[in-house]
Parts: structure tokens; C-alpha cells; sequence
């Protein structure tokens, strides 16, 4: 993991003057810029979610963020992954993203990994203050769901498939609350991932933008959350639902953790 630079918490008048349009929203505020600049996010993922994901973060006032795949670019993410050119072709997504997300924002406090997401590096979590999960496969986010139910933190997923989107928001650090695996507990059996399908690249900004908005609530403690709540996208047909998600009594990760 690469430290690129110390966080500043004050407020300078650059600063007010980058996050004024967040300040002039009652819902945010100097306050609530002066909270995110404290905040430090873990991104796990990307790709054409995370993208979009990392570069609104990058510049809404959030002062740490650490971006986490182990993937290299390569000519097919050029198509939804817009923090890449075909210049970056070949190279480490962690690493051209840091650097375009530090352009954005010069003052922002990014730390990398290169390091496959699982059980035995999930030790990387343990001190940030939300992980938001964009990766594309069910064994990522089964490891991804159990390591912050382990380290207390909350988790916002998103995913993309096709013409159809889906993001919820879990308070694993709270308890008796729903995790990833009280929606999907038949997770294990399942080999599906979203590498071999197609997808509608503005589906993946809209769900990345979404993310990130999320994010910046729950930081805010903003009363009207997606937590323990399914929103389903579906980009076909412009419909936009939510599904409640309940506590499963059985569930063999957040009941044993």
C-alpha cells in the first residue's frame, strides 16, 4: 500500500472555494465538508462502476481514499471505464487512477493496493471508515460482506449487468442488521460473474454516481439512505424500484461473525 499524501482537516480558502457549490447545500454545509475531509473510504474495484465512483469522491470533499484491484487496463474496459485512455493500456488500474484522481484534486490523501480482495488480505479495511464494493464477482463480495461485518464497517455495493443495475447500502457495523449474504445465502453455489457479459456503459456511470451519493449521505448521517434497502435499475425500461432487505435469522455470516 502507497501513501501519497499527509491529509490537511482545516479548511483553507482554496478548499471553500473547490467545495462551494457542497457548501451552499444545507444538507452538507461547511460542517459536513469539514466531516468528509476526516473520512477515509475504501474503493474495492475499478472498473466501470468504480471509475466513476473514485473521480466523484475524488472532488466532493472525502480527504482519504483507498483504491484496491489487482486487474491491469486492457482495451475492453475502455468502453465504460472512464478514468482510462489507450494510453494506459497494460498498466495497473490503481496506479492511473491515483494519478488521475490526485490531478483532480491535488490535496486528496490516496493510498493504493495491488492486492487480490479476500480473507487473508482484508486486514487492509481495518482502519477506514466505509467500504464501497464495485468489483464484479460473487467471491470478491462474499469476502468483501464478511470482512467488514468482522472490522465494523458499513458497505455500499453496487453492480452492473447488461442493461440493469443494482446498489443497497449494509450497516455492518451496527448489529442485528442485514448483511450481503442475508440477500444472496445461496452466494456460495453461485459462479456467475459479470466479467462475461455485456453491459451498458452509461449504466455503470449511473450506478457509480449513485455510489458515491450513498456514500457522502450515510458519512452525513443523512436520514433517507438505501441501508438495508435493494435499488434495482433497470436502464431498459427507465424503471427504478426499491426491494427491503430483512435480517436472515440463518445466515451463516453476519449471525457467526
Amino acid at each position: 500500500m502507497k501513501n501519497e499524501k499527509k491529509n490537511n482537516i482545516s479548511l483553507s480558502d482554496e478548499d471553500l472555494l473547490r467545495y462551494n457549490k457542497h457548501i451552499l447545500l444545507d444538507e452538507i454545509g461547511i460542517d459536513g465538508i469539514e466531516l468528509l475531509n476526516t473520512k477515509h473510504i475504501a474503493i474495492i474495484g475499478l472498473g466501470g462502476i468504480g471509475c466513476p465512483l473514485a473521480q466523484y469522491l475524488s472532488t466532493s470533499g472525502i480527504g482519504t481514499i483507498t483504491l484496491i484491484d489487482s486487474d491491469i487496463i486492457e482495451e475492453t474496459n475502455l468502453q465504460r471505464q472512464v478514468l482510462y485512455t489507450g494510453l494506459d493500456i497494460g498498466k495497473y488500474k490503481v496506479d492511473i487512477a491515483s494519478t488521475k484522481i490526485k490531478k483532480m484534486n491535488p490535496k486528496l490523501n490516496v493510498f493504493t493496493s495491488k492486492l487480490r480482495f479476500c480473507k487473508d488480505t482484508s486486514k487492509i479495511i481495518r482502519n477506514v471508515d466505509m467500504v464501497i464494493d464495485a468489483t464484479d464477482n460473487f467471491s470478491t463480495r462474499t469476502a468483501i460482506n464478511a470482512a467488514t461485518i468482522k472490522y465494523k464497517k458499513p458497505l455500499i455495493m453496487g453492480a452492473a449487468i447488461e442493461m440493469q443495475g443494482q446498489i443497497s447500502v449494509f450497516r455492518n457495523d451496527h448489529k442485528d442488521m442485514p448483511c450481503y449474504n442475508c440477500l444472496y445465502s445461496d452466494i456460495e453455489d453461485q459462479a456467475t460473474s459479470c466479467m462475461n457479459q455485456g453491459v451498458l456503459s452509461s449504466l455503470t456511470g449511473a450506478v457509480g454516481s449513485i455510489l458515491a451519493t450513498e456514500a457522502i449521505k450515510v458519512l452525513l448521517s443523512m436520514s433517507e439512505t438505501l441501508e438495508s434497502k435493494l435499488l434495482l435499475i433497470d436502464f431498459k425500461n427507465m424503471i427504478f424500484r426499491n426491494i427491503k432487505i430483512v435480517k436472515d435469522k440463518k445466515c451463516c455470516v453476519c449471525n457467526e461473525l
